[in-house]
């Protein structure tokens, strides 16, 4: 077993951050989960003419609505077969994985209580990541199905559809059953220090509004007093810059609503100016150490990982002390190449 010190003192010195991103494709999935390859879930942001004056009821329509399996681990299943349809691309990468899996590593130095696992393979001379469930996730998942809290969850997708059409000329349409099954995913070619990645991440829609010309936005509600709240600028804004920056959206559009779901207010902030606003807190979270932490676990992955094998697996874990990688035997239970994928 090889260890990986994570004494957050190691990554704090100056990077040069990650480039911006670069869209390779997209792709859907419908109301069944089931992959598409195209823009079939693409929903553009139909922006409201008065930020400070709305209402919108994120209750409406919630005892109709179709929940995704919040137990199914769908791996890297989806990205895998967008791949396979597109190897003739740009699809040289020392890293292929899903952005949640490296929203959660980056944060990792300001969230020591947050365990991860995923298991890494080499195939090709490409590493392909997949985060696997914690004991600790799936008891959140499960604490998140009690009533109130899983409405609550529900509550961002209601506010998407206040928001968003199929069309830039469009109208949103509130009043239809809601779901979170249908997703739409970018693909995007990113590098950080010595290492390119190819990765996918949901992007809630499209914004054709200034100053950034067309550009993906994300959208997020907040309780009016949480904003007021010091964990707003320590974890909330740590959180939205990670899962932003990653696949270069420069915008975030805030619902600020009250405990019952009454969305009142919209608020803008710009990706890039998160951290800055962060700054004033006690010791303050650095995207120079987000980035760093994140570069030289790549590169231990690079350093312990050397059997070219789809069917081996070796899994990094972290549970608040070093961070461990163990090799595990060929076609143990945390395999997750697919024949339909190696083969071809």
């Amino acid at each position: 077993m090889a260890r990986f010190n994570t004494d957050i003192g190691r990554f704090d010195y100056p990077n040069s951050g990650l480039n911006q991103p670069e869209e390779l494709g997209c792709f859907s999935l419908d109301i069944n989960r089931e992959f598409h390859d195209d823009t079939s879930q693409r929903k553009y942001f139909i922006k409201p003419l008065n930020y400070d004056n709305v209402r919108f009821d994120l209750t409406k329509g919630y005892e109709g609505m179709v929940k995704r399996d919040e137990f199914k681990d769908e791996q890297i299943d989806h990205l895998l077969k967008w791949i396979n349809n597109h190897e003739q691309g740009n699809m040289q990468t020392h890293f292929i994985c899903r952005r949640g899996l490296l929203t959660r590593l980056m944060r990792t130095m300001y969230a020591k209580e947050n365990e991860w696992k995923f298991a890494v393979t080499l195939h090709k001379g490409t590493y392909y990541l997949c985060e696997c469930p914690t004991d600790q996730s799936l008891a959140k998942i499960k604490q998140m199905m009690g009533e109130k809290d899983e409405e609550m969850c529900g509550w961002g997708c209601k506010f998407e559809q206040y928001l968003t059409a199929s069309s830039a000329d469009s109208v949103p349409t509130p009043d239809m059953r809601y779901n979170n099954c249908e997703t739409f995913y970018t693909v995007v070619k990113a590098t950080i220090g010595s290492h390119t990645l190819v990765y996918s991440g949901e992007v809630d829609a499209v914004s054709t509004d200034e100053p950034f010309g067309e550009h993906y936005v994300e959208f997020k509600t907040i309780t009016h007093s949480a904003l007021q709240k010091k964990s707003f600028k320590r974890y909330k804004l740590r959180n939205w810059w990670t899962q932003s920056v990653l696949v270069g959206v420069p915008e975030i559009v805030c619902g600020l609503r009250d405990d019952a779901g009454i969305v009142t207010k919209l608020q803008t902030y710009n990706t890039q100016d998160l951290p800055t606003m962060a700054i004033d807190i006690p010791a303050p979270w650095k995207p120079n150490v987000c980035f760093n932490f994140l570069d030289k676990l790549l590169d231990f992955i690079k350093s312990n990982v050397t059997i070219d094998d789809p069917r081996l697996v070796h899994l990094l874990e972290f549970s608040g002390g070093d961070a461990t990688c163990t090799r595990l035997p060929r076609d143990s239970e945390y395999a997750f190449m697919h024949k339909w994928y190696t083969h071809n």
